[in-house]
């Protein structure tokens, strides 16, 4: 068989194979993916699978996209067929429950009218251009909506989360139910009914989320139903109490805990009848159940010095000054976790007052996470000090700075032994055919503060508008609508973006830029001072000759040479700093064009590189192998002749 006739065999069989392969895949394996991406931006978490494999209802998701008017901002195209592609994996892994619509809201059409009347915000990328419509509707089978307004490419990390707690609310719309354990005087009850009631703004902001139940002091039992425990500066709890806590953290695992071991607001608030605050109320704990978590809570308050809020006080002659107390500090959103859905989305931060510091040890099961951390200045006071609340000036004085940052809030996740072991104790009293949990039955999710004076309105709100002016409440309410989630909705976490920083790239373009930016300046330099040369002379002209302000009179010599002297170094500087800006563009565009070259064009050729040596050296074997049996038949016939 000739070489050419064995190719062309080749040919046709590689291309039946081909043809066949893809009707086996379009026919059989249409649904099936392989995400190779670094952080499998493509791929939907387990947490989605489960929530998806669960409905029990079809969803119809309409996805609003200014398709053509998003066509001038590659940031926001790209992002919206990123937005797209994750709907259609939803729509795949529901096995169709998940129904995608997805409507162009183009301006002055019943299709803009649409997108206004399900709560989706336009964004105006730049004055006089159309609105660019980015959001999403949902919609269950009893015709319940949900919306997200606006989908924010920066927020593209918790796009996945977002969209399946839509999905989930449609799945389940009940609201969630906290049970409330604190001894503050806070009344949800009345926050809910009497537009605030006088209550603190956060316990009005729970209560329109969620049904809030504050439980008695003489509590006994959690009702079964609730979603989310609460526990806010609790008083000394009896050991039957402690015992329903562990139970229900065992069965449900769901908590938000705020301790203090300075509650310097709580301690200044009167007590009943206008009596003095009873001493106990200042400060909180659970160290039975910090320490089967391996947690700590620091019995010393921590002072922050580097964010610490300016206070008004009494200086030395009796004068009111102001003056940074470093009791009452800022931990600002870079401090925070940027990663956990809780604190990622928070931009304003949160004041704190005198909150302990939050110390771990490994424990099997159980998972850490830091939430908010203080700066590296601080420094630990004993608790009635902070309780006296110092003069800032003697706080500074004596301020000796530990040098690490401090923990006051975490997330507590995995598997949690009851903190009393084995058995039940036999003080406590249960239902006849109440069983002893030993060991959580699921993943507990719990967030732990170290500060109860966060939730003070002094600290975040802004006069009698009561607008916050920081993310104290925010954080609370995070935690509360994420925690009171499914199990698959709190296994949650942000993802990658899909847009992977090129930093070789930002680097080169960087350092260009750092060159551009030190010659202008320079050259900037030496045109300022040109110009103020020519000021001075002009100045120094006055009342005679051309400077005078008569116009006809004749300039001497020497101030002809001098201005035509300046004029032309000006002329030459400007040149010259178009130059440098023609010469960074140049080097950008160079830039542009090797990536091009790298990523179009490199690959394809490697391979056909690849293809033509394979070819070449088969053919060598193919040549090689027939003049051996050449070489083998002559042989024998030399050998058949002697």
């Amino acid at each position: 068989m000739s070489a050419r006739r064995f190719a062309l065999i080749v040919f046709a069989a590689l291309a039946v194979i081909f043809l066949a392969g893809n009707i086996v895949v379009s026919n059989w394996f249409s649904s099936a993916r392989l995400d190779l991406t670094e952080n499998q931006i493509y791929s939907i978490s387990k947490g989605t699978r489960r929530t998806l494999a669960d409905l029990n209802e079809p969803i119809t998701l309409t996805f609003f996209y200014s398709r053509d008017a998003a066509a001038a901002y590659p940031q926001v195209r790209t992002y919206g067929a990123r937005v797209r592609e994750l709907l259609q994996t939803y729509s795949r892994r529901s096995n169709g429950k998940v129904r995608i619509l997805e409507v162009d809201p183009v301006r002055f059409t019943e299709a803009e009218d649409q997108a206004v009347a399900a709560g989706i915000e336009p964004l105006n990328p730049e004055q006089g251009a159309d609105p660019i419509y980015l959001g999403i509707m949902g919609a269950n089978a009893v015709d319940e909506k949900v919306s997200i307004p606006q989908l924010a490419w920066d927020r593209e990390p918790f796009l996945e989360y977002e969209l399946t707690r839509l999905i989930a609310e449609l799945q389940n719309a009940d609201r969630k139910r906290v049970a409330l354990i604190t001894s503050l005087p806070w009344e949800p009850e009345v926050a809910a009914q009497e537009a605030g009631g006088g209550q603190p703004y956060i316990v009005g902001e729970l209560a329109r989320m969620a049904d809030v139940e504050k439980l008695q002091p003489d509590f006994t039992g959690i009702d079964p139903d609730t979603d989310l425990l609460a526990i806010v500066h609790p008083w000394a709890l009896s050991e039957q109490q402690l015992y329903v806590i562990d139970q229900f953290l065992m069965t449900k695992g769901r908590a938000f805990i705020a301790l203090d071991p300075a509650a310097v607001m709580a301690a200044q608030a009167p007590g009943p009848f206008g009596m003095p605050a009873d001493p106990s109320t200042s400060m909180s704990s659970l160290p039975m159940f910090l320490q089967k978590w391996g947690v700590a809570m620091s019995a010393e308050a921590v002072i922050d010095r580097a964010h610490a809020l300016p206070i008004q006080t009494m200086g030395p002659a009796g004068q009111p000054v102001v003056m940074p107390q470093p009791l009452f500090f800022e931990i600002p959103a870079d401090q925070m976790n940027r990663e956990d859905l809780v604190t990622a989305s928070l931009t304003r931060g949160m004041n704190v007052g005198a909150p302990g510091a939050l110390t771990w040890t490994p424990t099997p099961g159980i998972a850490v996470t830091p939430l908010a951390r203080t700066s590296g200045e601080t420094m630990r006071i004993p608790g009635e000090i902070a309780l006296s609340r110092p003069a800032p000036d003697m706080l500074l004085q004596q301020y000796v700075p530990a040098s690490r940052q401090e923990t006051v809030a975490l997330r507590l996740s995995g598997k949690l032994a009851s903190a009393f072991g084995a058995a039940r104790p036999a003080t406590v009293v249960a239902a006849p055919d109440a069983v002893h949990v030993a060991a959580s039955t699921g993943e507990a999710a719990i967030i732990l503060v170290s500060d109860v004076d966060f939730l003070d309105d002094n600290f975040y709100l802004e006069g009698r508008a009561r607008q916050p002016l920081l993310d104290n409440a925010a954080f609370v309410l995070n935690a509360v609508d994420q925690l009171g989630g499914s199990d698959a909705l709190v296994s949650l976490r942000s993802r990658a973006p899909s847009l992977r920083r090129m930093k070789v790239v930002e680097d080169i373009r960087n350092n260009a830029q750092a060159r551009m930016v030190e010659t202008q300046e320079q050259l900037q330099s030496e045109l300022a001072e040109t110009e103020q040369s020519l000021r001075t002379l002009e100045a120094k002209g006055q009342g005679s000759g051309f400077f005078s302000g008569n116009l006809g009179a004749e300039l001497t010599g020497e101030e002809r040479a001098q201005i035509e002297k300046f004029r032309a170094k000006a002329l030459e500087v400007r040149k010259q700093l178009r130059a440098v800006e023609r010469g960074y563009r140049t080097e950008l565009d160079r830039l542009e064009g090797w990536l091009v070259l790298l990523n179009v064009w490199l690959a394809p050729l490697l391979v056909a590189a690849a293809g033509v040596y394979m070819m070449i050296r088969r053919q060598r074997r193919t040549t090689d192998a027939k003049l051996a049996d050449m070489m083998k038949a002559e042989s024998g016939k030399t050998g058949g002749a002697a």
